[in-house]
């Protein structure tokens, strides 16, 4: 009798362990089951789907452009006087239209060039009872030496002596047409008041 009062108080203890070991799974069933479902929803609420992409793509055809479309209408553009202008108001005075005075253009004289002084460089003197002229140069430039020559001088410079602001010298030479050059401290120069031929001063004796 003893025994069997053991047997039924051992009983009841080996329920409790199975009903606790069942709660115990089946809270992690539930903790587990809750997760995959949390997971599952919350990936749909806060990702958003990336747009797919378009598999064919619009093929556009652009004109060709040739040079007759760059070229710029040269037509007028007309625009609406009528529209532009303001209404003129009827009650309002018409203004005075503004004098204008005449300006006359200043007189000016026409611009005259200055010319050099035309000097007596070259002078004959006839004398009736001789063949020969007398011939008087006179050098009106600057220089320290100056001096004539030409076939009159048998091509032989011959030396002008000072005379104030010029230079001279009187030789006898017969009728003809003569060239003539000065040398002016070494450099051969034209007389500016004779004529000029072939590089040369021109002298005509008659």
């Amino acid at each position: 009798m003893e025994n069997e009062n053991l047997d039924l108080d051992v009983k009841p203890a080996g329920n409790k362990d199975l009903w606790l070991f069942l709660i115990i799974v089946d809270i992690i069933f539930l903790c587990v089951f809750g997760f995959f479902i949390y997971k599952h929803f919350s990936a749909r609420l806060f990702e958003t789907p990336a747009p797919a992409a378009s598999e064919q793509t619009e093929t556009v055809d652009v004109p060709e452009i040739t040079e007759t479309d760059l070229v710029v209408s040269q037509e007028p553009i007309v625009v609406d006087s009528v529209a532009a202008a303001p209404v003129a108001d009827k009650t309002a005075p018409a203004p005075e239209p503004a004098k204008t005075e005449e300006v006359k253009p200043a007189e000016t004289t026409p611009a005259v060039a200055a010319q050099p002084e035309k000097k007596e460089s070259v002078i004959i003197k006839v004398n009736p009872k001789s063949k020969y002229r007398r011939v008087t140069f006179r050098w009106f430039g600057e220089g320290k030496k100056v001096s004539i020559v030409s076939g009159f001088t048998m091509a032989k410079p011959q030396a002008l002596k000072k005379r104030g602001d010029y230079w001279e010298t009187t030789l006898s030479i017969a009728p003809g047409t003569y060239k003539f050059l000065y040398i002016v401290d070494g450099k051969n120069t034209l007389d500016p008041y004779s004529e000029e031929k072939d590089g040369r001063s021109l002298i005509v004796i008659e």
